[in-house]
């Protein structure tokens, strides 16, 4: 098991502007460790005692994990580029207190940054909450649990569990409508609504807080927005 740490109160999760599908359709994805971008996840070392066996355990183990990745912070200049299309994307924020992350066996925990990788004499999902150091800026959180062959791991979610909708400095409006509409079709008044703006003084983005709503006089195809007093 991860080592315990304080959950925050929200874990966001960068999205480029296509994966607006995860609000039209409220489920996200616990992707295999061999569909991210580090060549190295989930790769532990296995004690010379236990050989081969233990080697094949960490392949098999690798195909049956599912990982839902989050983060701490989401102004966070390097995952808007990355993992949100550079600012023309969307960061959510999730409930972390939510029994979501907890239940049918999932298990939430902060990942641990090493510049080497751990011995391990177990394969289990443990092994997931290690990663190289050179990923650190990411603080990154994960929510893992083990999947059968034949399970999707495509899972669904309750409005409830979006608790923020952060807008890259650089969507599309017509992309922007489509948030606002999918938020309003699912009665999600309890979700807080944020601009993400780039402050050239300092080199870094500002989430403001906005209020948000469908145009009533544009049959629903706009938005409207205003500073949140």
């Amino acid at each position: 098991m991860p080592v315990i740490q304080t959950v925050p109160t929200t874990l966001y999760k960068y999205f480029p502007p296509e994966r607006i599908s995860v609000l039209e359709n409220l489920e996200i994805r616990f992707s295999r460790p061999s569909e991210f971008n580090d060549a190295f996840d989930t790769h532990y070392l296995v004690p010379t005692s236990q050989g081969s066996p233990a080697i094949r355990e960490r392949m098999r183990l690798k195909n049956k994990i599912g990982i839902f990745c989050l983060t701490e912070r989401a102004d966070n200049h390097l995952m808007w580029v990355h993992y949100a299309q550079n600012h023309t994307g969307f960061v959510l924020g999730f409930n972390a207190s939510a029994s979501f992350f907890r239940e049918n066996n999932r298990v939430l925990g902060k990942v641990n940054y090493l510049n080497h990788p751990k011995v391990f004499g177990e394969a289990g999902v443990n092994v997931c909450f290690y990663k190289s150091d050179k990923w650190e800026y990411e603080q990154e959180w994960r929510c893992v649990r083990s999947f059968d062959v034949s399970e999707s791991r495509v899972v669904g979610i309750e409005p409830s569990l979006i608790s923020q909708i952060i807008l890259g400095s650089q969507m599309e409006p017509w992309q922007i409508t489509r948030i606002v509409q999918y938020a309003d079709a699912y009665e999600m008044v309890h979700v807080q609504f944020f601009r993400s703006f780039p402050s050239h003084k300092s080199w870094t983005f500002e989430n403001k807080r906005k209020v948000m709503s469908v145009c009533s006089k544009c049959s629903g195809d706009g938005y409207l927005t205003e500073d949140d007093p």
